[in-house]
């Protein structure tokens, strides 16, 4: 817990600072509230999204709720961040992988957990919903440790978003779902590898500018190990 208070923190915020993101002092109190609890591990993600956010340009303010507000010419813009462990079914995806020397199925959720990847996608982004800014842009941004929680599966879990918020303006407020992931895959349509994924939203009621579409469709890398309690 000293360790947690002493260093990680002060540690966290000065690279927050560099980047000149907003909101700290009150950022710093609720690390320092939730020390040795999953809500920190879930704070540090939002810092590290937040650096994502600013190494591309973007004004950054980390807050309570949504998690963040970031800003690119003037357009504002929410985001709000939520984490994917590493499941139990990639844990025996990995034993199996090891144990043939055959092409084996990965990723199927529903014997462990009821519901397939994408479906907790969708899923997510529902319960989320009470937490986007009406008359503004959002964006729902997942980050996975989990092989079963890939850039793959999310033009299906939007798909399934999508038909659940035709006809639903909560859901409506919307724009987009970004996953970044913790392994770097090849993308053949764009011949890059990447681990940061874009999709659209098809009912949003609030539009994104192109320039802002652009600017987040582009981030396909994120480098910066999100464990920083390792420090």
């Amino acid at each position: 817990m000293d360790r947690i208070q002493d260093v990680i923190i002060p540690h966290l915020t000065i690279e927050l600072r560099k980047e000149g993101i907003v909101g700290l002092p009150e950022y710093e109190q609720r690390l320092r509230n939730n020390a040795g609890t999953t809500v920190f591990e879930n704070l540090l993600f939002e810092a590290d999204i937040a650096l994502m956010f600013s190494h591309h340009g973007f004004k950054v303010t980390i807050q309570e709720s949504p998690d963040l507000q970031i800003e690119l010419d003037g357009e504002v813009a929410y985001a709000e961040v939520t984490h994917f462990l590493e499941k139990r079914q990639d844990q025996i995806d990995e034993q199996a992988m090891r144990d043939s020397e055959d092409l084996v199925p990965i990723g199927f959720l529903p014997p462990t957990e009821g519901y397939e990847a994408w479906e907790q996608l969708a899923n997510k982004a529902r319960k989320k919903a009470h937490q986007y800014v009406d008359g503004a842009p959002n964006i729902l941004v997942i980050a996975t440790d989990s092989n079963s929680v890939n850039g793959d599966i999310l033009p299906t879990a939007v798909q399934v978003y999508d038909g659940e918020a035709n006809g639903d303006p909560c859901l409506q407020r919307l724009n987009a779902f970004m996953l970044v992931d913790q392994w770097y895959l090849w993308d053949k349509g764009l011949d890059v590898e990447r681990n940061v994924y874009f999709c659209r939203t098809a009912h949003a009621k609030v539009s994104m500018s192109q320039k802002l579409i652009n600017t987040l469709a582009n981030i396909q890398r994120w480098s910066t190990p999100r464990n920083i309690a390792k420090i």
